[in-house]
């Protein structure tokens, strides 16, 4: 299988840094780094072209974090007055595997897969599959449902359990649970507390919606968490 690519939108002017254990965690993904730089259209040229150079090396120097530990490690930089949509246009542009919904984080020990069906239970097997196992301590798989099919929940949970054992992770550092409740968002985001990370796969709202919109900034927003969207 080919190494997962994950897209990492860097807010400028003051991008918040990555923690060396989220580069370490992922060194075995393709990274595209996403510099988003906003501001008026009319700006001075001299003073863009000032903050063009700066927001370039950033994203050089930690692309360069990433490659000396794995995988590679692209940089793209876009500027303008208004970059909401931006990382869904080039995610969908480049057929990437993953974007990160980032949030301020300091250290990446403890993820929380949050899995609604099969439909992305492979995916998500093969992109938390590809993370350093060494890195990450504890892993907590979660389902929620609003119906009283548990047990085939249950089921789906296990299997993804398995796989990711199969992938280097200790079976005693992953738990699964079954959550019956209407609010996933809720859940997900009471469930999160305590994890550093969280993966997803896609939801079924309109396109930009589905990466930066509702259901995912309604649960980085409650939980301060960042979110790995895995995309269909």
């Amino acid at each position: 299988m080919d190494s997962p690519t994950l897209l990492i939108p860097i807010r400028f002017p003051d991008p918040d840094p990555l923690p060396s254990s989220f580069v370490d965690g992922f060194t075995n993904c393709r990274v595209l780094l996403l510099g988003l730089y906003e501001g008026p259209a009319g700006s001075d040229p001299d003073e863009r072209q000032r903050s063009l150079v700066e927001a370039n090396y950033t994203l050089y120097s930690l692309a360069h974090q990433f490659l000396r530990r794995g995988e590679t490690a692209e940089v793209e930089l876009a500027m303008g007055d208004d970059l909401d949509g931006e990382p869904t246009r080039v995610a969908e542009e480049r057929d990437v595997d993953a974007l990160l919904v980032p949030r301020p984080m300091t250290h990446l020990g403890r993820v929380l897969i949050a899995v609604r069906d099969e439909t992305f239970a492979e995916s998500i097997a093969q992109f938390v599959g590809a993370l350093d196992a060494d890195v990450i301590t504890h892993t907590t798989i979660v389902n929620v449902t609003e119906s009283d099919d548990v047990e085939e929940k249950r089921e789906v949970l296990s299997s993804l359990k398995d796989r990711l054992v199969d992938a280097g992770f200790s079976e005693f550092s992953i738990d699964t649970e079954v959550i019956v409740s209407d609010d996933p968002s809720f859940e997900i985001s009471q469930k999160a507390r305590g994890h550093d990370i969280i993966v997803m796969g896609e939801t079924e709202e309109p396109t930009f919606e589905r990466v930066f919109g509702k259901t995912y900034d309604s649960i980085a927003d409650r939980t301060d968490v960042p979110v790995v969207v895995l995309r269909k």
